[in-house]
């Protein structure tokens, strides 16, 4: 396997937002059938790209990368190749060290809109390990000095640039903009991509408005049902900066796969449910 197809592969996968694997030979011992710096990708369904041996070289190396994908950690191993089931080159085997890399997209915060609110979630989105672009048409507000070093600012039609930006599996919108009708612009674009998150700030009244157009264009209810809108968690946010908590909070509670209920009730409830298990 030619090393520039698993680096493709590898570029092609980080685009989808998939977490693979990548197994590189650092050592051999014995009569090896695959050189030091010999690579496989393996995917998290367990197909892989690539082969040290054979099939049964393979299914040992997918094997330990499917455990390395499920505990999303990298780590160094060795794998013998039985000689009688015709894995070595030789007749006394051979022992590869292989190094089991786990690799994930960056996920990508594209903000639709560059004012106050903007300004300040992507200040606590810094934090939280995305990379963030954010998208708007004056000038005045995609300043650097207003986002820093960090943000990404690309300045153009709101909706187009959404467009041209390509949200994947690995992307998060975020709709914060000026207007009604430019929200309801911008949401449309982000409904014509595969992000995984998409969020738009309003309340109810005009986010109720905004779908109801959006369905009388055709797009069905169950995609926009999909939308957080409006975004956020009820903190009672009233201020840019407390908004933009709300979001992030939001943000944090659906990668993380929690409730969102507060600690103290959880742990009632927890206490309660084991006192009645006694």
């Amino acid at each position: 396997m030619n090393i520039t197809t698993i680096y493709d592969e590898m570029h092609t996968a980080m685009r989808q937002g998939q977490r693979i694997a990548i197994a590189t030979v650092v050592k051999t011992a014995g009569a090896a059938p695959c050189g030091v710096g010999s690579k496989m990708l393996i995917r998290m369904d367990g197909t892989a790209v690539g082969s040290f041996a054979g099939p049964k070289t393979d299914s040992k190396v997918i094997q330990s990368a499917e455990q390395a994908l499920r505990d999303g950690q990298s780590f160094l191993t060795h794998i013998h190749l039985d000689a009688d089931q015709g894995e070595a080159v030789g007749s006394c085997g051979a022992t590869l060290e292989v190094f089991f890399e786990v690799l994930r997209s960056e996920p990508r915060l594209i903000i639709a809109g560059a004012g106050y609110v903007a300004q300040a979630l992507a200040k606590f989105a810094g934090a939280l390990d995305f990379r963030i672009i954010v998208v708007d048409d004056r000038r005045d507000l995609a300043d650097p000095h207003m986002f820093g070093d960090k943000v990404q600012l690309t300045f153009g039609d709101i909706p187009q640039s959404v467009r041209e930006l390509e949200p994947d599996e690995s992307s998060w919108v975020v709709i914060v903009t000026r207007g009604h009708h430019l929200d309801m612009d911008a949401l449309r674009a982000a409904l014509e991509s595969k992000a995984a998150y998409i969020g738009m700030i309003g309340s109810p009244s005009k986010v109720k408005q905004i779908f109801k157009n959006l369905l009388k264009e055709g797009i069905p209810y169950e995609r926009l049902a999909q939308v957080h809108a409006p975004i956020g968690l009820d903190l009672g946010a009233e201020t840019p900066d407390e908004i933009a908590l709300s979001i992030a909070a939001e943000m944090v509670m659906l990668r993380k796969k929690a409730t969102g209920v507060p600690l103290k009730t959880l742990h009632s409830l927890l206490e309660a449910s084991s006192v009645g298990s006694d």
